[in-house]
């Protein structure tokens, strides 16, 4: 049960992911600006933002949980070994 709700969600994150960049790679080339995107490991969750930054560029940052996952007794049990902050830049 939980990794097909993982997998929904990875599959609509992707999607979700792909329509909204799709239209931005347009906007970028005529400004010039790169679409920037960078990961973070820690232990614990950090805090996500959402804003301006600098030169001019719009930030997101998103937590992520890195999830182990095995199979015991038939059963999937999943445990967050950390967190990932994705930083993405337009």
């Amino acid at each position: 049960m939980a990794i097909s709700i993982t997998r929904a969600v990875t599959f609509f994150s992707a999607a979700a992911t792909g329509l909204l960049l799709a239209p931005n790679d347009v906007v970028l080339a005529k400004s010039g600006k790169q679409y920037e995107v960078q990961e973070y490991k820690f232990k614990k969750p950090m805090h996500g933002y959402d804003g301006q930054a600098a030169g001019g560029y719009y930030c997101s940052y998103v937590r992520i949980p890195d999830r182990k996952c095995k199979i015991v007794s038939g059963q999937e049990v999943c445990k967050t070994k950390g967190w990932i902050l994705r930083q993405e830049c337009r």
